[in-house]
């Protein structure tokens, strides 16, 4: 029996601490491929739901949404979530689930966010790690990121205010799903603070324990 050699970063994180310029710089260290917003377009695609869709609840605990959408269902989707007027939540977590479990059948990979952590709970080669930071390096990180539109114009009380938002959805995204604690130690393997580590830092010890743990 060949021997399973794949193995899974999964990296939850704080708004603006760094987790996605982390996995990005993981997964050139290691060759393998990245995941994160690379995930709506794949549950887009194998869904037939509209990208549009997907990017407007992505890591939202949404309430059930209701009518307009049947339209936008292929018959693939079809075949394996029956239509409804109702696409609620459940319906929506159990694509992208379904969407990580195949990109982990074929690929070592990082993964950023999504639940990747609970969704690959019975892979034994995962290192499920959170990344967190300071109010001032989110801060700066997001100003410098241009990810926020006229960020320019913006006090810091008001980016830290959409810093606070960001965290209390992926955070109720995340306990809703997982039934664990969104940046509890006791839910992760490593937690890591990116402003007191440095962001080099942060990748060296996560590759470290990677080639350690699954003897690459």
């Amino acid at each position: 029996m060949q021997r399973n050699d794949k193995f899974y970063i999964n990296i939850g994180r704080q708004f603006g601490a760094g987790g996605m310029e982390i996995g990005k710089r993981l997964s050139q260290m290691f060759g393998i491929p990245f995941y994160d917003k690379e995930l709506i377009y794949l549950a887009s695609t194998e869904s037939g739901i509209s990208h549009e869709f997907f990017e407007n609840i992505d890591e939202k605990p949404v309430q059930q949404i209701r009518g307009g959408f049947l339209g936008m269902l292929s018959s693939t989707f079809s075949d394996y979530y029956p239509s409804s007027t109702v696409l609620d939540k459940y319906a929506l977590f159990k694509i992208q689930s379904d969407v990580i479990r195949r990109v982990a059948k074929e690929t070592s990979a990082v993964f950023i966010g999504r639940c990747a952590d609970y969704i690959l709970r019975e892979e034994p080669r995962c290192l499920n790690v959170f990344i967190c930071a300071n109010t001032q390096d989110r801060i700066a990180r997001l100003r410098k990121s241009k990810r926020l539109n006229r960020c320019e114009d913006m006090s810091d009380r008001e980016i830290m205010e959409l810093l606070e938002k960001g965290d209390k959805r992926r955070s109720t995204y995340y306990n809703s799903y997982t039934y664990k604690v969104w940046g509890a130690s006791g839910s992760y393997h490593l937690c890591l603070d990116s402003s007191w580590l440095g962001v080099d830092k942060c990748v060296e010890i996560i590759a470290q324990l990677v080639r350690e743990r699954f003897t690459l």
